[in-house]
């Protein structure tokens, strides 16, 4: 059973260290700014604004990690980018008609079923899975709704645009709450986006 942690919840903010009260005896010539990488999303169509900047907090915080050296340094990365995405979200946690790949989804005897979207790469948002985790929020879906029967025409890897409630994300490792985070959601709204025939092999 997965647990997860709310995205409203309150975070842990590093404090700041004290600037240095010295004065410049001349105007510093600033050093030339790197390009920002560019934001991946795994699906090709193009990203929402809001979602593409929601990725690029993900992307950002993986290279603060992964340049850090100290385990000290690692958990302040991702203290910060669980701080950055409560700033983020503020009061509205939803995901209007994002984009991304269909990963998984799973049937259970109660009739119900999750569902997984990968919106980049190591990056998902899905449903709990199973219906023991899923007491709180209901975030599971039923499998004779019409959500359920647009699951049943999907194969992995089709593109889907969807609206959600973002609620939180699994609490786990570091490396995997930074590297492969995994936000659980209530879905609205889920449809297939035609991209043409697929290629024969």
């Amino acid at each position: 059973m997965r647990k997860f942690l709310p995205i409203f919840a309150a975070f842990l903010l590093l404090s700041a260290s004290a600037d240095a009260q010295t004065k410049p005896t001349a105007k510093p010539t600033a050093p030339p700014q790197a390009k920002p990488d560019p934001v991946i999303g795994s699906a090709k169509t193009p990203l929402p604004p809001r979602e593409y900047d929601f990725i690029a907090i993900f992307q950002n915080s993986r290279h603060q990690y992964t340049a850090a050296r100290s385990i000290d340094g690692r958990r302040n990365a991702r203290m910060a980018m669980q701080s950055t995405l409560h700033n983020f979200m503020g009061l509205s946690h939803a995901a209007d008609d994002w984009v991304g790949v269909f990963k998984d989804s799973k049937k259970n005897p109660l009739g119900s079923r999750s569902l997984e979207i990968e919106i980049a790469p190591g990056v998902t948002i899905s449903t709990s899975d199973n219906p023991a985790a899923d007491g709180t929020y209901f975030t599971m879906i039923k499998q004779n709704s019409a959500m359920g029967k647009t699951i049943d025409d999907l194969a992995i890897g089709d593109e889907v645009t969807f609206s959600a409630e973002v609620i939180g994300s699994v609490i786990s490792s570091d490396d995997d709450m930074v590297l492969h985070p995994q936000l659980i959601a209530k879905f609205k709204k889920l449809e297939k986006i035609d991209t043409g025939p697929r290629p024969v092999h």
